[in-house]
């Protein structure tokens, strides 16, 4: 036989929970606390950019001094493009100690070599690294 407490707010009290109110304000913070973080991952995002093209640009610099001074010619005037676009296709000497030796720049993409391109400045006859970003020698 089933029976029903006639005082059944007084035996099972209602559990504690939050209010409406108490969502939203928790909600908000924690909006809150995501934008700032999203916002400080951002300059970090950019520093390690920075960092992986300068790390491409010094690999890029180091491949063509080792041509340059094995006596490869791979520098096109006034190209820095094209000069990095001989390295990447790979450059021989034909002559000295070093013929038939292959001098070529690892596998990038056109993106990574385009951010490496900020640090690089193309002189008379090198390739040159620039920490600064700059085309001036």
């Amino acid at each position: 036989m089933t029976t029903t407490a006639p005082n059944f707010k007084k035996t099972c009290p209602s559990a504690p929970g939050m209010s409406l109110m108490e969502l939203l304000v928790t909600i908000v913070i924690l909006g809150l606390i995501m934008s700032i973080t999203v916002m400080s991952m951002g300059s970090s995002r950019q520093a390690a950019e920075d960092q992986k093209d300068k790390r491409n640009a010094q690999e890029i610099a180091s491949v063509a001094a080792m041509a340059n001074a094995a006596g490869a010619s791979f520098i096109v005037p006034d190209d820095e493009q094209a000069t990095i676009a001989n390295l990447r296709d790979g450059i021989a000497p034909a002559t000295g100690a070093f013929r038939g030796r292959t001098f070529r720049i690892p596998d990038m993409h056109d993106t990574e070599i385009k951010g490496a391109m900020r640090f690089l400045a193309l002189n008379d006859s090198d390739l040159q690294y620039r920490q600064d970003g700059s085309n001036s020698p």
